[in-house]
């Protein structure tokens, strides 16, 4: 079974863009350990194709190089943060409806594959000046949601899980700047989405 992950600076998490074998430090490398433990008698590949900065619109950009191409029977989507955080940062602002569009072409194309798809949303946590944030985070994983069950694919609300973590922890436990994990922090997101993966593997 072949497994990609595709997305932004969470998947990146320090990936060696020179060596396509490299899993990073982060949530993907914890999920493939955990799994390859979990079904040792399983033929299971993984493969990280995040790349740090990118928003839905470059995913599919190289949608067709890094996962079509790569035949998976499991594609993981992650994006949607630097959609948000272009605004302040570089002052280019993305629509919902740009959104929606961009979002709902990536899934199209995924699922088009024939592989399973599992949407990880993007997070915010409530540090320093990432409050801004929130608003268009919302906006944004609505329309996941709403183009999750739409679709019928499987989606991990990473976003409601840190939301709700984080009433009795300190954010900084998970996030350093409120958008990137900590390895506490990708050890849930791996947790979460293994939930997930396992019913394709079982």
């Amino acid at each position: 079974m072949r497994i990609v992950f595709f997305g932004d600076s969470i998947t990146e998490s320090g990936r060696n863009l020179m060596d396509r074998t490299d899993l990073g430090v982060g949530y993907v490398k914890i999920v493939s350990g955990k799994l390859r433990l979990l079904y040792p008698e399983k033929t299971l590949e993984f493969i990280n194709r995040g790349v740090g900065g990118e928003t839905t619109a470059d995913l599919l950009k190289r949608i067709q190089e890094d996962v079509i191409d790569e035949h998976p029977d499991v594609v993981v989507l992650e994006v949607g943060i630097n959609d948000v955080w272009r605004r302040f940062a570089l002052g280019q602002v993305v629509t919902p409806e740009e959104f929606r569009a961009n979002y709902m072409q990536l899934v199209t194309q995924l699922k088009a594959t024939g592989a399973k798809v599992v949407l990880i949303q993007p997070f915010v946590l409530p540090m320093e000046d990432k409050q801004r944030f929130r608003p268009f985070v919302n906006t944004f994983n609505n329309i996941i949601r709403e183009i999750a069950h739409a679709e019928q694919v499987a989606l991990v609300p990473m976003d409601e899980i840190f939301t709700g973590v984080t009433q009795d922890i300190a954010p900084s436990q998970f996030s350093s700047d409120g958008v990137h994990p900590t390895h506490r922090g990708c050890r849930y997101i791996a947790d979460a989405l293994i939930k997930e993966l396992k019913k394709y593997i079982a």
